[in-house]
């Protein structure tokens, strides 16, 4: 009995919970199985505007729609269908409607507009009494406050946080601003000391010559009074002074105050110098610092050694970026010898080993050579070449040897690289290896019989004046715009590409190079080595940048040109680097500041015939030359205007 009734009676509490989770599971899959009876065949989504179609099927109005166009089958039974056999489905939208309001949740509504949320409110309070309507307000109240308070909450510790942080930073601010002032205060003290034992030496100077002068006028005779009472002297030559410039002898000390307003900072020379340092202000601080990192960033600011260093590496940037303050043309000549030349753009100028003779090339297929001392001497822009040597295409670059005066050569259009003989104006050899354009070619200063070209055929080529065929071939990958020899080294050599790099090879090892310099946004049009180990190089994103060889990363960029579609041609004398601009203009830049110091514009077509060529297109400045040794620079421009130019 006691084994029946414990059979008969309630079931146990394990039971119980297995029969609960039975009928909850049975709720949720009748719920979920409704869910599942409301989605698309097509695209197994809730349905959107239901459409049914003539054999009694339901889809969604946009997936029946795209099927029936691309197979017009209905998708489960194929039955032949066409637009005109669907219809829409009422009775199902509206269950749709019903089904998303039921299953929605508080996070879902949370994301509805507030248009959406008014109707679903609308259309859930119908049904509410008064006690169930102030509850929820109560609980809308406790949950408004809840919020606003986590809102202030949020609001404050963002707020602190942030003047925290600009508090922080401020603090780093006048920490770096008091270290930089204390460099400062050190030079502007070692420059105060150093100008002040310059005077000192100048007054004990001046000191010693007073009165080596005074001695010298205690030693003349004196004359007798009666020599002035008959009037043989005038009435103040009695004095030392009158008495040495009766003699044409002026004391230095006259000089002095003759000239303080030319020696004065104020002078026109010295304003001149304080307009170039104010507008250049900004670059020059960065200039300064940028020497002085060590001292800044760690308080140093009593290293001896190294501030001197710097300190004088400074004051030569800043003598140098005052030392000019215009350009002026020495002399104009013109590429085209034809009153109208279909294109005289000039690609190349260079200077031979002795700077006596400058080379110019370009598309008119000449090279025309001109001697630099007669043309400057010459006051009529009307300059005929010493010598003129044509060519059967195009010539985009020409370079001198290094050692023999009289050998050039020129790369062009066709490929070819060709070596003259400018004593006699023949062709020595012709190189044609390259198999499309070559832009450019250069001799190697330490062996003068190499030579390096790169070319549009993705190759830079070596070659020697005494082999008939390139000696070397380097695989660049790429279209190589430029080629430049390092000028200390018979091996190492740059080139500038279209992939915006700057490649530096040692011709020993070609399969891999020594640096890559990337920074560049589009190609690389020309590199110059401004000294053994830094190099520039220009491109058609208008910038310019400062390498280190040593270094991938770059020591400056310049900025002031257009540059943009043409090659505009670059020159560097170890100092300053210049570079045209397709604003019909040359730029000068300082090696240490990143903007241009000088600029000098070509001036506009003066005659009828020169304003119909330059209308042809836009001008641009496209071959640039420094002399080096001196302040000129010698550059061309897209209409073949050649101006020789001077630094003042």
């Amino acid at each position: 009995m006691s084994g029946n009734t414990a059979g008969l009676g309630r079931p146990g509490p394990s039971k119980g919970r297995r029969s609960r989770t039975r009928v909850m599971n049975g709720v949720a899959s009748s719920f979920q199985k409704q869910s599942e009876d409301f989605l698309c065949p097509i695209c197994f989504e809730v349905i959107e505007e239901a459409m049914m179609t003539r054999c009694g099927h339901t889809f969604c109005n946009r997936c029946i729609v795209q099927s029936i166009q691309m197979n017009s089958r209905c998708p489960k039974c194929s039955r032949a269908l066409d637009e005109d056999n669907i219809y829409p489905n009422f009775l199902l939208n509206e269950l749709i409607t019903k089904h998303r309001r039921a299953e929605r949740t508080p996070t879902q509504l949370g994301r509805l507009g507030p248009a959406e949320l008014q109707e679903y409110l609308t259309a859930e309070a119908s049904g509410l009494g008064l006690p169930n309507v102030t509850l929820m307000l109560e609980l809308l109240e406790a949950r408004r406050a809840a919020l606003e308070a986590d809102s202030f909450r949020t609001q404050s510790q963002l707020l602190s946080e942030f003047l925290a942080s600009l508090k922080r930073q401020r603090e780093d601010m006048l920490s770096q601003l008091q270290r930089e002032i204390r460099v400062i205060d050190a030079d502007l003290a070692r420059v105060d000391g150093a100008l002040g034992e310059r005077r000192r030496a100048d007054d004990a100077q001046e000191e010693r010559r007073r009165g080596a002068a005074q001695a010298d006028v205690t030693m003349v005779p004196c004359v007798p009074s009666l020599e002035a009472e008959r009037g043989a002297l005038p009435a103040d030559a009695a004095s030392p002074e009158a008495s040495l410039a009766s003699d044409g002898e002026v004391p230095e000390g006259f000089n002095v105050g003759r000239d303080a307003d030319a020696q004065s900072p104020d002078s026109d020379a010295m304003a001149r110098r304080r307009r170039q340092v104010h507008i250049h202000f900004d670059d020059l601080v960065k200039c300064y610092f940028s020497l002085r990192p060590r001292a800044v960033h760690l308080g140093a600011g009593d290293e001896e050694a190294d501030g001197a260093a710097a300190l004088d590496t400074f004051s030569d940037a800043l003598s140098r970026l005052t030392r000019f303050s215009g350009v002026r043309p020495l002399a104009s000549l013109n590429y085209s010898s034809d009153l109208v030349p279909s294109s005289s753009i000039v690609s190349s100028i260079e200077f031979d080993k002795d700077r006596e003779l400058f080379a110019i090339a370009g598309v008119t297929k000449k090279i025309k050579i001109y001697d630099y001392g007669f043309v400057v001497r010459n006051a009529i822009d009307i300059h005929y070449p010493t010598l003129e040597m044509a060519c059967t295409s195009k010539i985009s670059c020409v370079a001198w040897n290094g050692y023999h005066k009289s050998v050039l050569a020129s790369s062009d259009y066709e490929g070819a690289i060709t070596v003259w003989d400018t004593a006699t104006g023949q062709q020595r050899h012709v190189y044609q290896e390259h198999e499309k354009r070559c832009w450019s070619v250069d001799f190697n200063l330490v062996d003068t019989n190499l030579i390096a070209s790169g070319s549009d055929d993705f190759t830079v080529k070596l070659w020697a004046t005494n082999a008939s065929h390139s000696i070397l071939s380097l695989e660049a990958k790429v279209n190589v715009c430029c080629v430049k020899f390092n000028p200390s080294s018979r091996f190492q050599l740059a080139f500038g590409s279209a992939d915006h790099s700057v490649h530096y090879y040692d011709l020993r090892n070609i399969k891999e190079p020594l640096r890559v310099f990337k920074g560049h946004q589009k190609a690389v049009s020309y590199v110059k080595f401004v000294s053994d180990t830094d190099l520039v190089s220009a491109s058609t994103d208008s910038q310019l940048k400062l390498w280190n060889v040593n270094s991938p990363s770059c020591l400056r960029s310049f900025h002031g040109h257009v540059n943009e579609k043409n090659f505009v041609g670059l020159a560097t004398d170890g100092n300053y680097v210049a570079c045209g601009s397709e604003n019909n203009s040359l730029y000068i830049y300082y090696k240490g500041l990143s903007q241009s110091v000088l600029s000098y514009k070509f001036e506009s077509p003066r005659s009828l015939l020169e304003r119909e060529r330059a209308d042809d297109g836009n001008q641009f400045v496209s071959a640039v030359c420094c002399k080096s040794g001196s302040n000129v620079v010698v550059a061309a421009n897209s209409q073949g205007t050649i101006k020789v130019l001077e630094l003042y």
